[in-house]
């Protein structure tokens, strides 16, 4: 199937009313990161929702979903989303994406591919042209330094960031490669630049350190609750990530 991509535009197209939008990720720096950039547009974009583990309950225009940790573009979690009664569409919103990424996400049912390079006023129009039923493609798509992720703190790229994610949880780097749509050499290089930033030299000693750092705890479902309404989850991510670093630690040498 074919698609026509457009570049999203500085404005969107009048509406009569906002535009309710879910955001999807497992990160809670990454979710407030997103909602961050949309609050000043509230008379435009009505965040509902903030889903981690499943689809929104509740019915949105558009499930903006941030790719951030989530293998292969998080194809998977597309596919859930567009079949999803409760989406009206599902807009990926990414650093990177190649021929391999765009195919794979529209394949999956996405309605767009949003660059996390955009400013908020262009993230807000093309979320307004998803919801109107455009496809959107907005190009752009790069890595970077000195945004909002988990491990920002420390200098990590958003690369060495997510990179870092999939370690923690157990992956050897021939999947981190696959997951990322880059190579093994690639993923070597951001493992030496992770540990020469956080001061350690093994796998299990990078995961520990990330771990003792809140914006790496994933976070369950949230519907917009006060804080004091979710139960912490930072005991049981540790307890798992840990684990499989261990397992890890075991099978695979540190890079060279």
């Amino acid at each position: 199937m074919s698609h026509q991509f457009r570049e999203a535009a500085t404005t969107g197209p009048a509406v009569d009313e906002r535009v309710r939008v879910a955001i999807v990720n497992d990160y809670e720096v990454v979710v407030a990161g997103v909602l961050g950039m949309l609050a000043p547009y509230s008379d435009q974009v009505e965040v509902v929702e903030l889903d981690v583990d499943r689809d929104p309950t509740q019915v949105v225009d558009v499930a903006l979903f941030d790719t951030y940790g989530q293998p292969g573009l998080g194809v998977s979690r597309v596919r859930s989303l567009a079949a999803s009664r409760e989406v009206g569409a599902v807009a990926v919103y990414t650093w990177t994406a190649n021929e391999a990424a765009r195919r794979a996400a529209y394949g999956a049912g996405a309605s767009a591919l949003i660059a996390k390079t955009l400013p908020a006023d262009q993230l807000v129009a093309s979320v307004q042209l998803v919801a109107a039923g455009e496809t959107v493609d907005t190009g752009r798509f790069q890595s970077t330094h000195g945004g909002q992720w988990p491990g920002a703190q420390w200098g990590l790229s958003a690369r060495e960031s997510e990179t870092l994610a999939l370690v923690a949880t157990g992956m050897p780097n021939r999947a981190i490669a696959q997951a990322l749509f880059i190579s093994e050499n690639t993923v070597r290089t951001h493992l030496k630049s992770i540990f020469r930033k956080l001061a350690v030299t093994s796998r299990s000693q990078a995961v520990a350190r990330a771990l003792s750092d809140s914006s790496f705890a994933m976070r369950r479902r949230a519907a917009l609750l006060p804080a004091d309404a979710e139960e912490p989850i930072h005991r049981l991510a540790r307890g798992r990530m840990g684990a499989a670093a261990d397992r890890q630690e075991a099978a695979q040498a540190a890079p060279a």
